[in-house]
Order: C-alpha cells, then sequence, then structure tokens
C-alpha cells in the first residue's frame, strides 16, 4: 500500500465562512421552474469555499464543524423546504431528496427530478438492511443545535458506493490506497468481477 498521508490545512476566517455558507443557501433558496421544466431535474452542491475547492496538494480541508456544520444543515433543509413548496405548485410527480453524507458532510445535495427523470436516482444509493437502532441521533452530525433541523424528519441510512474493476490494472493499484474495511464484496457484472467499496454513508429522507 502506497503510504500517501494526508495533512488537513487550517480553515481561517471562520466568521467569513459562516456569512457566505448563510449568502450560499439563500441564493440557492428559489427553484428555478424554467431550468427545471427544461432539463428535468436540478440540484443545489456545497459549493462553499474552502470545502468547494480541489486540492492539488497532498493536503485537504477538514469537513465543517461546529456553526458551519450547523448552518450547512440548517440551509441544506431550508432549500429543501421551499424547493418542496414550489415543487407542489407544479402538480406533478417530482422526486426531492437531501443527500445528507455521513463522513463527508460538504458533499451534500439537494437534490429533485420530474416527469421521465422523476425515478432517476431511485438507485443511486445501496439500503443498509440493519438501520441504526437510534437513527439520526446516531449520526456523528446530531448534536443540540442541529437536532433543530435534523428532528424535523424521519431518516434512513444508505451507502454511496464505488466499482473496481480487478481486470484492470489501474483500479487494481487504485484499489492498494484504500482501506480494506470498506471492501463490501465481489460481484460479476456484465462478465467482469468488481470489488464493490464504500465510499461514504448517506442519510435520505424517508
Amino acid at each position: 500500500m502506497k503510504n500517501n498521508v494526508l495533512r488537513y490545512r487550517k480553515i481561517r476566517g471562520i466568521n467569513r465562512r459562516k456569512r457566505t455558507i448563510e449568502k450560499w443557501g439563500e441564493a440557492n433558496k428559489v427553484l428555478d421552474v424554467d431550468l427545471l421544466n427544461q432539463e428535468k431535474r436540478d440540484y443545489v452542491k456545497f459549493l462553499v469555499a474552502p470545502w468547494s475547492r480541489l486540492s492539488l496538494i497532498n493536503s485537504i480541508y477538514p469537513e465543517p464543524i461546529g456553526d458551519c456544520e450547523y448552518l450547512l444543515i440548517k440551509n441544506v433543509q431550508n432549500i429543501y423546504q421551499s424547493w418542496k413548496d414550489s415543487l407542489e405548485k407544479l402538480q406533478t410527480p417530482y422526486y426531492l431528496q437531501i443527500w445528507l453524507f455521513e463522513t463527508y458532510i460538504s458533499r451534500s445535495q439537494v437534490v429533485c427530478a420530474i416527469e421521465d427523470y422523476k425515478d432517476f436516482y431511485q438507485n443511486t444509493f445501496e439500503p443498509i438492511d440493519e438501520q441504526p437502532e437510534n437513527g439520526i441521533q446516531s449520526s456523528i452530525h446530531y448534536n443540540s443545535k442541529t437536532a433543530e433541523y435534523l428532528d424535523h424528519f424521519e431518516w434512513k441510512l444508505y451507502r454511496r458506493l464505488d466499482y473496481y474493476d480487478m481486470a484492470d490494472e489501474e483500479d487494481v493499484e487504485m484499489l492498494q490506497d484504500i482501506d480494506p474495511i470498506r471492501f463490501l464484496r465481489k460481484e460479476s457484472i456484465e462478465g467482469q468481477e468488481q470489488q464493490i467499496v464504500e465510499i461514504d454513508k448517506v442519510w435520505l429522507i424517508s
């Protein structure tokens, strides 16, 4: 296994980051219905610096914690509720979901789709048979502050998977850098042996 040690970079200007998260949430609360009618789907990612930056060196920013984590969750749910209100007015079947990632919360999204794309995202994540006994309260993101928003819904835990072709040298090499505890199983898909790896867990509204 290669010894690729990541360094965590310090996040400076926390108060500025908090204001930026609030601005991001406010800027994305209004669903672009015209675009949705054209594309049949839409989504909002957490595009807030520094978490949205692509690191070109062997260092990353730590995931949002504390007030930044709270504001992310608050604004994701505010966007969800605003979009839900708009979708209800369309009077058409729709898919609307929060993807709340457990380890990498900065990858969380609000996703919606209508008409032919309504079922497009149904199999994006793999269900977990044995759900945590305490539900969302078992999440690392659940605390006395975030409970205000997380307790609004019933949540179900899923897996985000990735697939590695065991006949592909590059894929096999990439597996050397992944903790084996994340290896779930091997499956034959279209005649090719695939190693299935859990990338993260994700909470969806049930």
